[in-house]
Formats: C-alpha cells, structure tokens, sequence
C-alpha cells in the first residue's frame, strides 16, 4: 500500500527539469531588433541558430548567437517578428517583437495584420522625433528588462529550501504510514 502511494505522490509532485531552461531576451531599436540568448541560471547561449518568422509563420530571416549569446536582425517591415532559438536537446526559447514596438516610418507588412498605431497629436510648429525619442527610452530602459527577466528565472534559496522540505514531508509522511502499519 505505502508504495504506489509513494510512487503516485512522486508522480504528482514531478515537475519539468528548469536546470537548463533556455531563454531569449530581444528589444527593437528603431528598425534593429536585438538582445540575447542565455540558459536559467545565467549561462550565455553561445553559437545557437535561430529564424525570424512573420505572423503567419513565414520565415523572414535566420540569426545565430555570439560568443556573448548575443544576436541582432533589421525589420524591413512593420509588423509582429517572432524570434525562435533552438539550442537542441529540446531547449528551445521564442520572444515576439510587437509592431508597435517597431518605427512607424517602416512600410506595413502583411495587410491587415497590423493596424497603425494611433495618431498622437504634435503642437504646431513643433519639429519632434518620435521615432528618436522611442529608440532611446528603449536604450534606457533595455538593460532593466534584462535584468528583470534574469532575475525571474533564478533558483532563489528559499525555492531551494522548499524542495528540500516537500521530500522531507513525504519521507515523513511514509514513515508515519509505515509506523501506523505495524501497531496492532
């Protein structure tokens, strides 16, 4: 009896393996869309091919990441880009790079599938950048998000001392089965 319950709490409590979990970060500069690619963990993805897709799964283009796991694609369209890594073994790792984060100055790709962003009203006379002052908050604001992501995916003690406490628990709890067994 104590055995398939144990094997049916073990089964229940397993989880996917996170050991290895690749990730992908990607923000879009002005028409530049870059960022990188890294393991849970830390681990910069060095060397993994990749392919930029279209809403309707097109591919538009292929990247492969630098010795920092670093990579980077120029939209030629303003529409959503999917970028998908895949470092084999089942790892595996996509971002979407919305068209609104991309220049409103891009010719729209796929009619119908985007609609343009709405108007914003400009003072007259004033002679604003949008597409400027859009690439540099981005800048500013990239290695915050970077940092954020990273910080998300890291195995945090009190995650570790939760593991260590559920095997402690079931181990307890077959203890007490077993004990509760043997009395007469």
């Amino acid at each position: 009896m104590l055995r398939p319950l144990l094997a049916l709490g073990l089964l229940l409590a397993a989880a996917p393996a996170q050991a290895h979990k690749l990730k992908v970060f990607a923000t879009a500069e002005g028409a530049w869309i870059s960022g990188t690619a890294y393991f849970s963990g830390g681990a910069k993805a060095m060397g993994i091919d990749g392919t930029v897709q279209a809403p309707d799964g097109m591919v538009l283009g292929t990247l492969k990441t630098d010795a920092g796991g670093g990579f980077g694609y120029e939209a030629r369209t303003r529409m959503d880009h999917t970028l998908i890594l895949d470092g084999g073994d089942g790892h595996a790792a996509r971002a979407v790079i919305a068209a609104a984060e991309l220049p409103a100055s891009l010719p729209e790709g796929m009619a119908g599938a985007v609609l343009p962003p709405p108007a914003r009203p400009v003072a007259a006379g004033a002679d604003i950048d949008t597409d400027a002052i859009e690439a540099a908050v981005a800048r500013q604001i990239r290695p915050l998000r970077q940092q954020l992501d990273a910080y998300e995916e890291r195995v945090r003690l009190h995650d570790l001392l939760g593991g260590v406490g559920v095997i402690f628990g079931i181990f307890g709890l077959a203890a007490w089965l077993s004990a509760r067994r043997r009395m007469p």
